[in-house]
């Protein structure tokens, strides 16, 4: 499987989401099922933001896809956390032990 690794940065607000939004939407255009969003430059995510995830892993589903989230500080893993996101998505802590859980799930 091949995975697709998007490294926003800095804030993920109204303004800067939408870079995401287009990202992931490109990268699903492509056919790419296999998504690993690295967190290590974002320094905040708002509602939008995390809509915007939502989104994407409802999208990943139903392409038998999947999204991991990695490398979060603690602010935002404390927002995934709060919002209900930890059950929502895989959270790991670096891209290379996300490829290797999704290649040993496969």
């Amino acid at each position: 499987d091949r995975f697709v690794v998007l490294a926003p940065y800095g804030r993920l607000d109204s303004i800067n989401t939408p870079k995401l939004q287009q990202a992931l939407q490109q990268s699903l255009d492509q056919g790419d099922a296999h998504l690993i969003i690295n967190f290590d430059q974002v320094e905040y995510i708002s509602s939008m933001g995390l809509s915007v995830l939502l989104s994407a892993a409802k999208k990943i589903k139903k392409l038998n896809g999947s999204v991991a989230l990695v490398q979060m500080n603690d602010r935002i893993r404390s927002i995934m956390d709060v919002s209900g996101f930890t059950g929502i998505f895989q959270i790991y802590p670096s891209i290379q032990d996300a490829m290797q859980v999704s290649v040993s799930a496969s």
